[in-house]
């Protein structure tokens, strides 16, 4: 083989190999929320917010629930064991880049919404390369419908749904909630959606990509490797349906109201402030919680160090938005 040629060869098995040890690294990190640096965030001995010995005594979990015969189609149940009915419902979709994690990283969160009086349906779906996209948006909705036949059993109200999610699970999140609400994209994507637009409550957006012709700008790290891999096309920018994911183009006046937040430290942060002003452009209410020009340097996915102040406040606020969006 020509020196050249061999050389070239090289270098291409050397950025595979350095692309699969990066996607293996923040398949890790989504397993564990990373703690923040002890200079950037005030400590919350107390933990009021996240006493886990109680909520781990107060809220039964069901694992591991079949809600559809699509690869990775699990989901788990937590819901206050003192019981109740009309608990509203919240479907919670994880991050990781489209292409790892796992409900299992978010299941001590999901347990504290649980805590505070709701049944939250963590799930779990395949990921790219081996299912691309459309699929997760298709398997979240396949959950809903699995939510509609069962929800009740566990105190459920399926007229009261919301639906939240973090990074890439954010975007799908957005994009299932556009689908419920916009009968253009639906229709485009041909999805019958498994509620209709007055059971979604509200959606819960943290540190999320809404717009695809801006989101390489951020220069999140590897994002055209994650959303190249999601769509199947490089760059990802020339994917037929591309203005499908960016869900700031897909709002109509029948999206439910938003409760939004990112870190300032976070590179996504400009894609979650354009993706609110958007919303309340076109006369959504939306709930913000961002740190511009505090100078904490919270970092992407800082809503899990529940162990810090900022952390436990962001959950106290999105609780106050469920509350008010479901009574």
């Amino acid at each position: 083989m020509p020196a050249t040629k061999k050389l070239n060869m090289q270098k291409k098995w050397i950025a595979l190999w350095s692309f699969i040890a990066f996607l293996t690294l923040i398949i890790i990190m989504e397993q564990i929320p990373a703690p923040l640096d002890a200079s950037a965030s005030k400590q919350s001995p107390d933990a009021a917010l996240f006493d886990l010995e109680d909520i781990y005594q107060e809220v039964q979990v069901v694992k591991n629930l079949v809600y559809s015969n699509k690869k990775d189609s699990l989901l788990d149940i937590y819901y206050p064991k003192t019981g109740g009915q009309n608990l509203p419902v919240i479907l919670w979709i994880h991050g990781g880049g489209y292409v790892g994690g796992s409900k299992d990283s978010r299941q001590e969160y999901g347990m504290a919404l649980a805590h505070a009086g709701y049944v939250v349906a963590n799930i779990d779906y395949a990921l790219a390369p081996e299912q691309k996209y459309p699929g997760p948006i298709i398997q979240a909705n396949e959950a809903l419908n699995y939510l509609q036949l069962h929800a009740a059993k566990y105190g459920g109200d399926m007229d009261k749904v919301f639906i939240g999610g973090d990074s890439a699970g954010a975007q799908i999140s957005s994009q299932v909630a556009a689908v419920i609400s916009n009968n253009d994209l639906s229709e485009a994507m041909q999805i019958v959606p498994a509620v209709q637009a007055a059971q979604l409550q509200g959606a819960l957006l943290f540190c999320g990509l809404f717009n695809m012709k801006t989101v390489r700008a951020t220069e999140f790290p590897n994002i055209d490797g994650f959303l190249n891999t999601y769509t199947g096309v490089e760059p990802f920018e020339t994917f037929e349906d591309i203005d499908q994911l960016s869900t700031v183009n897909q709002i109509t006046s029948a999206y439910p109201p938003v409760f939004i937040t990112a870190g300032d430290a976070d590179p996504l942060v400009s894609q979650s402030v354009e993706f609110a002003e958007t919303l309340e452009t076109t006369g959504i209410a939306v709930t913000s919680v961002f740190f511009n020009g505090t100078d904490k340097e919270l970092k992407h996915e800082f809503q899990y160090a529940l162990d810090t102040l900022e952390a436990q406040e962001t959950l106290a606020k999105a609780l106050d938005f469920l509350f008010v969006n479901s009574n």
